[in-house]
Formats: C-alpha cells, sequence, structure tokens
C-alpha cells in the first residue's frame, strides 16, 4: 500500500479533499498559489485571487469588480474600451474627452463617423455646409472666403466677375483670392 503524501509543495499542509492549483506539474494550496503567482489588481492591489476571474491587458490585471471606467465608473466587464494615459475609459467616456467636436455644432463627432477636416478644424459631414446654399459641401470642392465655405458654383454666382461678352465666370480671379 502506497503512503505517498498529496501536500501543497510551498507549505506542506494535505490537499487531501481541497481546493489547489497544478502549475507545471507541482500542486499548490490556493493560499499559497496566490502569495506565489497571483497577479495583482491595478485598482485595489489585492492579488486577483483562484475564485475571481482575472481581467487583463497589456500586463495589468483587475477583479472584475474593479474593471471601471476612470471617468464614469461604469463596469467595463464584455464591453469596449479604450486606453489613454493609463486610464481605463469606456468608449463615450472617451469620445467625449478625446475626440474632435464639431466646429459648427460644437457636439462630438464620433469615431468611425465621417468627418470633414480643414484647417485645423472639424465638422460632422451634415455640418461641414455650404454658406450661400447651405447644403452639405462632402467631398466636392470648395472655397473658403471670410471664415465661411462656399461650393464652387454659389461662390461664382456671389462673388466672380463674369465675361461682358458670353457672361462665363473670369478664372483669372481665383489667382488673386486671399485663401
Amino acid at each position: 500500500m502506497s503512503t505517498e503524501r498529496f501536500d501543497c509543495h510551498y507549505c506542506k499542509d494535505t490537499l487531501l479533499g481541497k481546493k489547489y492549483i497544478l502549475k507545471e506539474d507541482t500542486q499548490y494550496c490556493t493560499k499559497c498559489y496566490e502569495n506565489l503567482f497571483a497577479n495583482c489588481c491595478e485598482v485595489c492591489s489585492l492579488p486577483v485571487g483562484c475564485n475571481s476571474k482575472d481581467l487583463s491587458y497589456k500586463d495589468r490585471h483587475w477583479h472584475e469588480n474593479c474593471f471601471k471606467c476612470a471617468k464614469c465608473s461604469r463596469s467595463l466587464v464584455d464591453k469596449a474600451f479604450a486606453a489613454k494615459d493609463d486610464l481605463m475609459l469606456c468608449t463615450e467616456c472617451y469620445s467625449h474627452e478625446y475626440s474632435s467636436k464639431c466646429n459648427t455644432c460644437k457636439k462630438t463627432i464620433m469615431p468611425g463617423s465621417r468627418k470633414m477636416e480643414y484647417k485645423g478644424n472639424s465638422w460632422h459631414e451634415t455640418c461641414f455646409l455650404c454658406q450661400r446654399c447651405q447644403q452639405p459641401i462632402g467631398t466636392k470642392s470648395f472655397i473658403p472666403k471670410d471664415n465661411n465655405y462656399f461650393c464652387v458654383p454659389c461662390f461664382e454666382k456671389q462673388f466672380a466677375y463674369q465675361c461682358c461678352a458670353c457672361k462665363k465666370v473670369s478664372h483669372i480671379l481665383y489667382s488673386s483670392l486671399k485663401i
């Protein structure tokens, strides 16, 4: 009859009838395993124990209850999140804090939505409008004038000189515009 013992490799307490963890073919009681190998939570600094889910991102670890948005404190478990300057943020807080704001309506331009950019300013696609006709300029050509933006047809109607003989727009003017 074999009298081989089944003990914790570290503290030598018996593991018969107890929970244990096998690591690299060596058994440990849960207390020793947590003290020796468990990751520490980024928020509370306690070990993420055997009875907890170890949530990790880039070698950082959290308990399920500690993995929250740094701004609004909503749980990030099973949700999309973003990391900024070592802070974990829900996508809503990240967007409101770090995304571009529309120059016209001043609302956040959500990541993934189409935006127009010109000289350091950003607009929702539907907010970047021709000053004269109020239609979205989108990806069409436009002409800036006095902090306003015009689609080419509206600019030509309002500002361009026309040839007296044929009534066509004189494009000589464009080279003298301050853009």
